[in-house]
């Protein structure tokens, strides 16, 4: 909520004084959440989304809960309205005035709004103390609202004529905020306490510390449950800023600025380690709107709490320090969202925040019953893992296959950006054999199946012309997998697969114990992690097998993925035979000058076609492309960007390599979960892995697990919006 004053001031102090912050100026170090603690209830929530709520039928916070004027109709119905947005969160001024005339009365009421707002899925953080707007406090009846003019009846509390005389008047706020958080201090439907709104506005800068310095002290002296904040908004007194910073359990902040200067301060203040809640934003006529900033918010995964809700007494669909009082409404609201009718200002912003919040959503999730069925005497299920972004993806212990992987375009559509099948009959019976799943023990390709090792000759099924692919006949992706669903340390969705590929299974020696992990993260990553171990030397080189198209899929035939802009950090590739066997005469090449070389971006259609002999022999792309990286650092493989949509995934792993498959051999003999007929080059995968044909190739890097160690592998494919 500010003043002119926000907008004069270059956010190089916020540069100086942000990055600054020091930690003389804690109260009590050992009473602030520790970055674990905070994260830990960070975790817990939702994505926090929703306004600062004043009913349209208050001009202030005295009215809003003064026993005369006190409305549970309209806070019902309009609390009812932000249900259906999908909000989850509203912030609520208190008032020390409403308490001083009647404490027991004001705490009556706030559990009565907290049952209304539970009763709509809704949280609250309150707010105690505020230096913004008119001077002073009218008891009784409040004025009428002036025409034009924004927040014409606003009141600072306290009060400012109160505060020349600190020693009557603290130990009264006191009370006041110990009252109402020893009450409160364990309600679960309060999420937050925000102490101090703005200190510093309305020109009282340094003034306003012994009352900051003080409110966080009786805080931290009840000790409630709640984290405790108070949210930065102006830098030209570091001094606040720093004590706000050192002494919030989770940092919450305002800006009303354009997207460029807030992602800027959201990178800054992620420094200091802490989930970060903005209390308020939105204001259209500075370019901070819920088109440009909702969105932004929710990528950086920080709380969305934008100020102004149902036009009302507060006329906040005025600007700032614009009055217009011939005007009965602007043709560009300021703040706000509905009428008090209903109707919206643009009913384009109402349907751009259900899609946010997920309260509208295109998932289409596939029926768990049709992977209900019983396999080699182990029973197939289906799982659903989601995450705050609205991300979703369904995996089924068959194979361990990603059935569908939905992801936000930049228009916050949903798509689902993997093939797969509706049900487990569709797996087994579809032409293409690796849909969505883990392969094992060895991905990519054994020339004629064949290795020797430890002086002993193994021979592998033969299942990819004269050599072994991915496994053999059965492999990992035709197995049924131990399933168990948990959330992990950082309260996301997660899937463990375990699995015992016995001695002998398809040729190999050694009893294999798998174990692989998927997390679907709330930074909208698809993690994957392998393990395994075996009681005799074996080789081992586990990879994922989803194939990928980022237009989405739905019904129809699919898109060819030639449109798509793509860049691998390799410099070198495993040159093949006709087989695609690495060579060995030229076991690794220069991508220079060939049309392997993806180290800039570059479409996949624009050289698949070129008269190229490793073209030629994988009908495109098909290869191992060897990473530009030394030992199992984690780093970024490649980036892949669809510029019709604005989908973009990053591919990082720990791996040496990574093979890229076009879907050359698509015939388009499979139709998808919808209908979608997978086509020739309608489909990409990208597997991070060892070479090929290591286990015959001693320049290579070692495959061969021996009795006592752990192979790992960790792979991610990192979703995002360009």
């Amino acid at each position: 909520m500010k003043t002119i004053l926000y907008k004069i001031f270059p956010v190089l102090t916020l540069l100086v004084a942000t990055v600054s912050c020091a930690q003389q100026g804690q109260l009590h170090t050992s009473q602030v959440w520790s970055g674990d603690k905070s994260a830990a209830w960070y975790a817990e929530q939702p994505w926090l989304a929703g306004c600062n709520f004043q009913p349209s039928s208050a001009i202030n916070q005295v009215e809003m809960w003064a026993s005369e004027t006190f409305d549970a109709a309209t806070i019902d119905k309009e609390l009812g309205w932000a249900e259906e947005l999908g909000f989850n969160l509203m912030r609520v001024y208190l008032s020390s005035e409403v308490w001083k005339a009647d404490a027991e009365g004001l705490k009556k009421r706030m559990d009565e709004y907290l049952t209304i707002s539970s009763k709509h899925g809704i949280k609250t953080i309150f707010v105690f103390f505020d230096d913004c707007w008119n001077e002073e406090t009218v008891a009784g009846k409040q004025p009428e609202p002036k025409p034009g003019i924004h927040n014409s009846g606003w009141v600072q509390d306290p009060a400012v004529s109160l505060r020349k005389d600190t020693a009557t008047l603290f130990p009264v706020l006191e009370k006041y905020v110990k009252d109402i958080l020893t009450t409160f201090k364990n309600d679960e439907r309060v999420l937050l306490w925000d102490l101090y709104n703005e200190p510093g506005n309305s020109k009282h800068g340094m003034n306003s510390m012994p009352l900051l310095r003080n409110v966080f002290k009786w805080a931290r002296e009840v000790n409630p449950t709640q984290p405790i904040s108070a949210g930065v908004w102006f830098f030209k007194y570091p001094e606040l800023n720093e004590f706000q910073i050192a002494n919030s359990d989770v940092l919450t902040y305002h800006n009303y600025r354009d997207p460029e200067n807030h992602q800027l301060w959201i990178d800054l203040l992620k420094t200091h380690g802490r989930p970060m809640i903005c209390t308020e934003y939105m204001a259209r006529r500075n370019n901070s709107r819920f088109d440009n900033i909702m969105p932004l918010l929710k990528r950086n995964n920080v709380g969305a709490i934008n100020w102004g809700f149902v036009s009302g007494k507060t006329n906040t669909i005025f600007a700032w320090a614009d009055p217009r009082p011939d005007e009965k409404e602007p043709e560009l609201w300021f703040h706000d969202i509905y009428r008090q009718d209903k109707t919206p200002f643009d009913p384009k912003e109402v349907e751009l925040i259900k899609k946010l919040t997920g309260k509208i959503s295109d998932v289409k999730l596939m029926n768990e019953a049709d992977f209900k069925r019983t396999i080699d005497g182990k029973e197939v299920s289906l799982y659903t893992l989601k995450n705050r972004q609205g991300m979703v993806a369904q995996i089924t212990n068959f194979g361990g296959r990603v059935v569908n992987l939905w992801v936000p375009d930049r228009n916050h559509n949903m798509l689902d950006v993997v093939t797969g099948f509706s049900s487990v009959e569709g797996y087994k019976k579809g032409n293409e054999a690796y849909f969505g799943a883990l392969i094992g023990r060895y991905g990519n390709r054994i020339a004629k199946g064949k290795f020797t090792l430890d002086g002993v000759e193994y021979q592998l099924a033969i299942n990819n012309g004269e050599n072994h692919l991915h496994g053999g006949i059965k492999g990992f992706h035709n197995v049924v997998w131990d399933a168990r669903v948990f959330k992990n340390a950082q309260n996301e969705d997660a899937l463990e697969l375990k699995y015992l590929s016995k001695d002998g299974e398809e040729g190999y020696p050694g009893n294999l114990s798998v174990t692989v992990v998927y997390t679907l993260t709330n930074e909208n990553e698809l993690e994957i992690t392998y393990a395994a171990t075996t009681d005799k030397a074996t080789p081992v080189n586990i990879t994922h097998h989803s194939f990928f198209n980022l237009h989405g899929f739905n019904s129809g035939t699919a898109k060819e993925i030639n449109s798509h802009v793509m860049q691998i950090y390799a410099p070198f590739y495993n040159p093949t035979d006709a087989g695609l066997i690495p060579t060995g005469e030229i076991a690794i090449a220069s991508v220079d000058g060939t049309p392997m070389d993806f180290r800039k971006p570059t479409t996949v259609g624009e050289r698949v076609n070129q008269p190229f002999d490793a073209l030629k022999y994988g009908l495109g792309y098909d290869h191992n492309w060897i990473l530009h990286k030394h030992g199992d650092i984690f780093t970024e493989a490649a980036v892949i960007f669809e510029p019709s949509n604005g989908v973009q995934m990053r591919v990082l792993t720990d791996q040496p390599a990574m093979q890229f498959y076009g879907g050359n051999f698509f015939q388009g003999k499979d139709s998808g979960k919808y209908g979608e007929v997978y086509n020739y080059r309608t489909s990409f995968a990208m597997e991070t892995q060892h070479f090929p044909d290591s286990p015959n190739q001693p320049a290579f890097p070692n495959t061969i697990l021996k009795p006592g160690e752990t192979y790992k592998h960790i792979c991610v494919y990192k979703f995002e919006v360009r």
